[in-house]
């Protein structure tokens, strides 16, 4: 295996790409409050969110430069025992390299006669040294993230005692929001809020209603402009009501109801006559 056949397989680290494995775990960082309550649920969720957030993207950077440690270590190890059988190589077949005085001599002139593969043996050595740091930094960095995770479950804890002992959640913005301006909002008439209120909820009492509870007749009577053909008809003094209208409760009441009917009468111009009791009875076969 030969330079052009491993470099492909590679991939490619240098201190460019270090550096953006290092800018990006310089931002992974949790910052604690030092009394979560007075901020609300919401913000001491948002930290155990953004922990686990953090947490995951490390796992990821940390699983990708592991993936690059390995293929380095292989590539390491299959260019040094491919280097050493070229070097022991030139030490039985090379006239040059057994011509030398002793055993320094000839491994020296078997290194420069390998001298590209011992480049590359020492960058692959450099480039694995390098990893191997990064991964250091990555595990110490996740360490970091789960210790935050758990202050936060602490945190939840001792929230969670302190309102069983009466406290609530507060409601202060987080450090560096804006609360909003209340010395700046519109003047709004209470009376009004009220009203509005009392009229989508239904909830206020209504005031009575002084047209409906007059009566109309009355109201027509005290405005004088009634029309004269509306009145009540005169009774008439002829009329007699049925017998199923008239309840009769003893003999006084029929004796006076008898003693209303006119013995007789008569018109003095016309001859229309008005029927008298006795005929009245004499019809009736008493």
């Amino acid at each position: 295996m030969n330079e052009a056949d491993a470099e492909p397989e590679l991939p490619k680290v240098d201190a460019t790409a270090i550096d953006a494995v290092f800018s990006m775990l310089s931002r992974m960082e949790v910052t604690l409050d030092d009394d979560p309550l007075q901020f609300g649920p919401k913000r001491l969720n948002s930290k155990v969110a953004e922990a686990r957030r953090m947490l995951t993207e490390c796992e990821g950077i940390f699983l990708k430069v592991s993936q690059w440690l390995q293929k380095y270590r292989a590539a390491h190890r299959t260019l040094e025992v491919e280097f050493d059988l070229e070097k022991k190589h030139l030490y039985a077949n090379d006239p040059e390299v057994r011509a030398g005085r002793n055993v320094a001599d000839r491994e020296a002139l078997a290194t420069m006669k390998l001298r590209d593969m011992a480049q590359e043996l020492s960058r692959l050595a450099q480039t694995q040294s390098d990893l191997e740091a990064v991964m250091s930094v990555i595990k110490a960095k996740r360490s970091d993230l789960k210790d935050a995770q758990g202050r936060l479950r602490d945190q939840i804890k001792l929230c969670q005692e302190e309102i069983g002992l009466g406290n609530k959640w507060g409601s202060k913005p987080s450090p560096g929001e804006n609360a909003p301006d209340l010395d700046h909002t519109p003047d709004v008439d209470k009376q009004t809020l009220k009203d509005l209120h009392e009229m989508f909820t239904g909830s206020g009492s209504r005031e009575p209603d002084l047209a409906a509870a007059v009566d109309p007749i009355t109201s027509d009577a005290a405005d004088g402009g009634g029309d004269p053909s509306d009145e009540a008809p005169e009774s008439d003094p002829g009329f007699v009501p049925d017998s199923d209208e008239v309840s009769l409760g003893s003999d006084d009441d029929a004796d006076d109801f008898l003693s209303a009917i006119p013995q007789s009468s008569s018109h003095d111009g016309g001859g229309i006559k008005t029927p008298t009791i006795d005929s009245l009875l004499d019809d009736l076969d008493l």
